[in-house]
């Protein structure tokens, strides 16, 4: 069954840190999974933290019906 999980919090609480520490943790697993962003500080459909980490991701843009 497909799950969207939703992180939410004030700025520099970990929020992009924890999205992609669970997208790696289910990607080593072999678990296939999306991540989805907007305005994100590194550009457009890119995922970042201030930690240096980053990975490509969808741009959730106002067109983008998740319940298509």
């Amino acid at each position: 069954m497909a799950e969207l999980v939703y992180f939410s919090g004030t700025m520099d609480s970990g929020k992009s840190t924890l999205a992609l520490q669970t997208h790696h943790n289910h990607s080593t697993a072999g678990r296939r999974g999306l991540v989805f962003t907007r305005n994100d500080r590194a550009g457009k459909a890119k995922l970042s933290s201030r930690l240096g980490l980053e990975t490509v991701a969808i741009e959730a843009d106002d067109a983008l019906d998740f319940y298509f």
